[in-house]
């Protein structure tokens, strides 16, 4: 079967864009087309096999596929053709990382929220902004009036939000640790693991939130709770629903926990 008939010409020459050149990159296009050709049916390629099948000239598919394979996208087997390596994987396996811990957390938020009344959300840091993955509307007193049409898929500054800062001062303390600087400690934000943001003007809401443990700086993630600053003060809002929050934190770690062994037992 011939390289056409096997990819149907999914990678081919890409088509002109619609953006204008003032918004698209021909290369950038030309080499995920390149990654594209590599299926479970094909999954090795030869330069001139991926010259025909881009449209391009052998020197061409040569610099693109040079290029994968120096930024680690490539490798070359025995016969000097070349194949995907496992970073391929990493940005769809992020994607599905934050959809594992979604749906892990989602009847967890549902109860705290259950039990607490108060607006739930569960947060990642993207860039200098938090990104709500999930975010479930309170139904005590005030808590309506906090919402702003904030829901899943909204972002706020990370340091406007309590998910956020305990997100930051998490990065903050893991690099102040893999670093091993001798200045002294960053500033400690958390209180029993919690994190307070009392920033109560113009928003009119106090957070606090706890940070779920996590293997890595992209899969860190934060819980949170925020409720109207004339509801609870600082300290009155830790001691009603810090316990509540460690234990959500707790159970949606077991969750993650129980859904990583699930996957280990089917792949063995």
């Amino acid at each position: 079967m011939s390289a056409s008939a096997t990819t149907g010409k999914r990678a081919a020459a890409p088509a002109a864009s619609t953006a204008g050149p003032d918004r698209t990159f021909r290369s950038l296009q030309y080499g995920l087309g390149l990654l594209r050709l590599f299926t479970a049916q094909r999954p090795v390629w030869g330069i001139a096999e991926m010259a025909r099948e881009l449209n391009v000239d052998r020197a061409t598919a040569h610099r693109y596929a040079a290029t994968c394979l120096e930024l680690g996208y490539l490798e070359q087997a025995l016969t000097r053709d070349y194949r995907l390596t496992r970073r391929c994987a990493e940005p769809g396996l992020a994607v599905l990382g934050a959809l594992a811990l979604t749906g892990a957390a989602r009847p967890i938020l549902r109860e705290l929220r259950r039990q607490t009344g108060r607006t739930v959300g569960l947060a990642v840091l993207d860039g200098d902004q938090v990104l709500y993955l999930q975010r479930l509307r309170g139904f005590a007193y005030g808590q309506y009036l906090l919402e702003k049409g904030l829901g899943a898929g909204s972002r706020l500054p990370a340091g406007d939000t309590a998910a956020g800062r305990a997100l930051l001062a998490d990065l903050d303390e893991r690099e102040h640790a893999r670093t091993r600087r001798a200045s002294a400690p960053p500033p400690q934000l958390h209180q029993g693991g919690l994190t307070i943001d009392e920033q109560d003007a113009p928003a009119r809401l106090r957070g606090l939130a706890i940070v779920v443990a996590a293997g890595g700086d992209e899969s860190a993630s934060a819980i949170e709770i925020t409720v109207p600053v004339e509801s609870l003060s600082a300290a009155e809002l830790v001691a009603e629903l810090g316990e509540p929050l460690r234990a959500a934190r707790a159970a949606v770690v077991q969750a993650l926990q129980g859904e990583q062994s699930e996957e280990e037992e089917r792949v063995a």
